[in-house]
């Protein structure tokens, strides 16, 4: 959903820009053509990977969660001399990059089940966690994290297996668990994968990507300039829950810091779903930061 970032942000020369989120860098790229050849712009990700490669001096990119936001950005003041910021992205999909990394297990057929951004970090990854986890909180993650209507008998077969001696170690044991659920449970198969729901809530816990969340959105709006704009585009309903949650609060106090661009999400086009299926359940939402 480029094109509705851009129109929201109408980026221009001068101005500075944080991506939160840069991913294969596609939103930062087309931010930094537009804001040079004095304007910055600073990409954040969490996955080294996705931050190795710098794109020229205007644009800063970081290695760090984006939960550490201000300090990113106090680093980045110090360092390369970013001013104030006109804009801020947060992208919650993952990249396509991400989705074909097999060291990690983010595709349902990779013999690694990972599911942490920054694998040299103090999460435990996700085949370790399903060691050490209890039914009733699988049931839940799966719940609360992937709305998944099958989370109490998928929950129940995963133990089943660990304590039968049968773990579940990679990507495509849990995938060929949850689609053998799936097939017993339905005649009719899914247009998606029926481990989708699974794998994000397992990727959801093993990250902590709902408290980042609820943690970067105040830093956020803290260190916009007045009259700049924070957008975030979620995936899942529980990440646009929270996002709407904490915009509602801080636009509806006497003491309000923001004002709501965006009354309803915006949602993609058929055409931009077309070009892109996986943008189908992307939701913008965006707000401006106001004069107290």
């Amino acid at each position: 959903m480029l094109k509705e970032i851009l129109e929201f942000f109408n980026p221009a020369p001068g101005q500075n820009f944080i991506d939160c989120t840069f991913g294969g860098g596609g939103h930062s790229l087309a931010l930094l053509a537009a804001v040079k050849p004095n304007g910055k712009v600073l990409g954040i990700d969490w996955d080294n990977k996705a931050v190795k490669d710098s794109h020229g001096g205007n644009l800063i990119l970081v290695n760090d969660n984006y939960r550490n936001l201000k300090k990113i950005y106090k680093d980045a003041e110090k360092k390369h001399g970013l001013q104030e910021i006109d804009g801020i992205l947060l992208d919650l999909g993952l990249s396509s990059d991400q989705l074909a990394d097999e060291d990690r297990g983010f595709g349902f057929s990779s013999d690694k089940l990972d599911l942490r951004f920054d694998i040299s970090g103090d999460k435990i990854p996700a085949n370790e966690l399903l060691l050490t986890i209890n039914e009733k909180e699988l049931a839940r993650i799966f719940k609360d994290y992937g709305d998944e209507p099958l989370a109490n008998i998928i929950a129940r077969k995963i133990i089943e297996k660990r304590k039968a001696g049968e773990s579940i170690a990679t990507a495509s044991d849990l995938a060929k668990l949850v689609s053998y659920v799936y097939r017993h449970r339905f005649k009719t198969p899914s247009r998606k994968h029926p481990a989708t729901r699974v794998f994000q809530a397992l990727r959801i816990a093993v990250n902590d990507e709902f408290g980042n969340i609820k943690t970067v959105l105040p830093q956020a709006i803290e260190l916009l300039k007045v009259g700049g704009r924070l957008a975030v585009i979620a995936f899942h309903s529980g990440e646009d829950r929270i996002v709407k949650n904490v915009f509602k609060e801080l636009a509806g106090t006497d003491s309000a810091k923001i004002k709501i661009i965006t009354k309803k999400p915006i949602e993609p086009s058929d055409e931009e779903i077309k070009i892109n299926p996986r943008s189908r359940s992307a939701k913008i939402r965006v707000v401006e930061k106001i004069k107290l």
